[in-house]
């Protein structure tokens, strides 16, 4: 593509130099940059700008930069505008040809459920025989086969993001179904994007030492129904959470209403019955039918996210017997992922790193489990220090034993997390701090006796661990497996 019709996208700019040139790509990362690109500074939330790598990203041969500040006596091309966040959104969808309107896009937010909502819907709509692709924290794939797509990230960044639906068009696809991740809101990722369906799961303490306060980070979740979902499209929101007003007040789109726990357009009737490999409850709907759901996924907040996807899916007139076939099939990596090599106990894993997920996913294993329940959790380094405690509370309230040990510690003294974390530790339950991860685990599996459940929290289908700087191969699925059959094998 031509520099001079990508440029074309954007409103308000400002070059000095030549937009002859036949561009390779673009690119925000000064050492990715390859000759022929096009460079992007953007100011990240942590502090770090890119302006400061535009020399680099010269050295690397890029052939233009688009900034906020002004530039001056540089040999490559200069593009300054306003906000690069925007700007780039705007040039990637160019990019690759603005698919995002060429599918019908369904953007999921909350503090927890994003990934289990987007699996339930995509799911319902394979069954009703439509073609659907997912991109989220567990990478972008469409049909069960992985396409490019950053999986670092929850809400990819613009080129990544665009690439992957690009590729869903390219294959036919008639639906993407996304994470949005209050991160992915803030820095504008999805400023070049609209809505058609716009689902909230539930807000909770989350990302503070990125957003300061949960007023902020709600209004930053908010962004996702206020600014980019299409007034004639739909939005779904979960009416059991206290925030429930606030994204009711800020969306101009029809509204579906769902709930668990009180009267609803989705609501659940009769009890839930939680077993340890399915949840089955009774669903009464809008369109005047009650009906009985089975999902093969653990634990009553499960049916609030079962019930988040029927909202989607009602929207869109899927038959509720496709409806209850997607359910049904339903699974999701590394969300209660039993790990089963023959042991006579339980074995999860789950991604579960917030104290109300914690919360959530404990009191669904306390249901079933006859014996001790055994669970290993972390807090993540470089990271609200406040919700530590509140994560160690959570797991009291329903252990019967604890095991705290790493989980991304990054930059951070490992003795200063566990020493936040081991403030809110009940004095009844029994805990030890193993710092080495792969020892906790083993750990927990040679601690267990028949009829106990272990849970390994935190993780969930994360195949590293950020130590410092690098990321190092870890599978906590993997290592359980390993340690299980090294005992029991």
């Amino acid at each position: 593509m031509h520099l001079n019709r990508l440029l074309d996208v954007l409103p308000v700019k400002s070059v000095i130099g030549s937009t002859e040139h036949t561009i390779r790509s673009i690119v925000h990362d000064s050492r990715r940059v390859k000759p022929g690109d096009v460079f992007v500074a953007i100011r990240e939330p942590t502090g770090h700008d890119g302006h400061q790598y535009i020399d680099a990203a010269i050295d690397q041969g890029a052939v233009a930069v688009i900034t906020e500040k002004t530039q001056k006596n540089l040999p490559i091309t200069t593009i300054e505008v306003p906000d690069t966040h925007i700007a780039f959104s705007l040039v990637a969808a160019s990019f690759f040809d603005f698919p995002a309107s060429q599918l019908k896009m369904i953007g999921v937010t909350g503090t927890n459920g994003k990934t289990t909502v987007t699996f339930m819907i995509d799911a319902i709509l394979r069954a009703a025989g439509m073609r659907c692709g997912i991109i989220g924290t567990t990478g972008s794939r469409h049909m069960d086969r992985p396409v490019a797509g950053a999986k670092s990230h929850t809400t990819p960044y613009p080129m990544q993001l665009h690439e992957a639906l690009r590729t869903f068009v390219g294959e036919n696809a008639e639906y993407a179904v996304m994470e949005v991740s209050s991160h992915g809101l803030v820095s504008d990722r999805l400023a070049s994007v609209k809505f058609d369906l716009a689902v909230f799961t539930n807000l909770t303490r989350d990302h503070l030492d990125d957003h300061k306060t949960i007023e902020g980070y709600r209004e930053a979740k908010m962004k996702l129904f206020s600014s980019h979902l299409d007034d004639s499209g739909c939005a779904v929101i979960n009416k059991d959470d206290p925030s429930y007003g606030y994204f009711l007040d800020v969306s101009a789109a029809k509204v579906l209403t769902y709930a668990l726990n009180s009267s609803a357009d989705i609501s659940r009737v009769g009890p839930v019955q939680c077993f340890s490999d399915r949840t089955v409850f009774n669903v009464e709907a809008y369109i005047g039918s009650t009906f009985p759901v089975s999902i093969q996924l653990p634990g009553r907040y499960n049916a609030s996210n079962a019930l988040a996807a029927m909202g989607v899916a009602l929207s869109l007139n899927v038959p509720v017997d496709a409806i209850l076939q997607g359910l049904k099939n339903v699974r999701v990596p590394g969300r209660l992922e039993r790990i089963d090599c023959g042991q006579p106990f339980t074995v999860l894993v789950d991604f579960a790193h917030t104290s109300d997920a914690l919360d959530s996913v404990l009191s669904a294993c306390r249901e079933w489990t006859v014996g001790a329940l055994i669970v290993v959790f972390g807090c993540g380094g470089d990271r609200d220090r406040g919700k530590r405690p509140m994560m160690a509370k959570a797991v009291c309230n329903h252990a019967d034993y604890v095991i705290l040990t790493t989980d991304n510690p990054r930059m951070e003294a490992t003795d200063i997390i566990f020493r936040d974390t081991e403030s809110g530790l009940a004095s009844h339950v029994a805990a030890v701090t193993i710092e080495d991860r792969e020892e906790a685990i083993d750990h927990a599996i040679k601690y267990a006796r028949p009829d106990d459940t272990v849970l390994i929290a935190g993780k969930g289908d994360e195949a590293f661990q950020i130590i410092n700087d690098t990321y190092l191969e870890f599978d906590d699925r993997l290592v359980a497996r390993q340690r299980i059959e090294a005992h029991y094998g």
